[in-house]
């Protein structure tokens, strides 16, 4: 049994602390509180906030015979990494070299279209090609092995492919 809606008005500080007593427990008693409808804040899902709608605005003025059809469209992948793409594109046109660089380098980790290539963004940094793995890799780290085009390359590192919280040796968060 799933809730869909709950009350998330508890304090901060109990919430959080109802989190880490409700993850302390073992595995089956979770489920049985999950399926009676009692879940961790954290996992409940966040009120929306309604706006008052004005039912003299002129966007609702239609003429009897228009017919407005307002619907949530989903947005395909395709759409998201194009538009991710378009922007990234936009920042590279920056007179900010520090900007530049580092939208470069994530074009180049993220294997984007148009990307410098390694050498390149290496003489921008002023570091060798090994430095600009490096720091790829780290962000490659922090994204998700599918989040720009589902697909995992020769170039991932073994934290990305194994999941999250496994480093691979000789590279630190912080690089």
């Amino acid at each position: 049994m799933k809730t869909t809606l709950h009350d998330l008005t508890a304090p901060v500080k109990e919430a959080r602390s109802f989190d880490k007593w409700f993850k302390g427990l073992p595995k089956k008693t979770q489920d049985k509180l999950r399926d009676a409808g009692v879940l961790p804040y954290c996992e409940m899902v966040q009120p929306r906030h309604v706006f008052e709608i004005n039912p003299n605005h002129r966007a609702w003025a239609t003429q009897p015979e228009e017919h407005r059809v307002e619907v949530d469209s989903f947005i395909s992948r395709d759409t998201i990494g194009r538009q991710v793409s378009n922007f990234m594109s936009m920042l590279t046109r920056t007179n900010d070299m520090k900007v530049r660089r580092y939208v470069e380098l994530v074009r180049w980790a993220l294997e984007m279209p148009g990307c410098l290539s390694a050498p390149e963004i290496a003489k921008m940094y002023g570091c060798t090609k090994q430095a600009v793995h490096k720091k790829a890799n780290a962000i490659r780290l922090d994204t998700e092995p599918d989040c720009f085009g589902g697909f995992i390359t020769d170039q991932m590192p073994l934290g990305v492919i194994k999941g999250p919280g496994k480093t691979p040796r000789g590279l630190r968060k912080s690089q």
